[in-house]
């Protein structure tokens, strides 16, 4: 089994939908970026979050959410259009953590 933990943000609003036998699924893709010398590398993550926790996905994560996810991954491959061929790491996600709160603003302790 490959085990990932993997911090990044949240690069679309999350899909939802429900499969045929009922259960359902919440989609979305993490860029996770890393510093190789000079250069900036941003590896994507496709990832699923199935069942009751699909929901909260929806609810709470947005486009530009900085969250961390923890699930099984696996890699897919696949031909590109131009026969080339690729691949793609996706993950099962088990745990996520929601996104920080936007910090309320408090207009009595605003001086004017």
């Amino acid at each position: 089994m490959l085990q990932i933990t993997a911090v990044g943000y949240v690069a679309a609003d999350p899909e939802f939908r429900t499969t045929n036998t009922g259960l359902e699924v919440a989609n979305f893709k993490l860029l996770v970026n890393k510093k190789i010398q000079e250069l900036e590398v941003v590896n994507e993550i496709k990832c699923s979050v199935w069942g009751p926790r699909a929901k909260p996905v929806i609810d709470y994560i947005k486009r530009g959410s900085l969250i961390t996810i923890v699930g099984q991954g696996y890699i897919e491959t696949f031909t590109r259009k131009n026969g080339d061929p690729g691949a793609c790491l996706n993950v099962n996600v088990n745990e996520f953590t929601l996104p920080a709160r936007p910090k309320e603003v408090a207009t009595e302790d605003m001086p004017f």
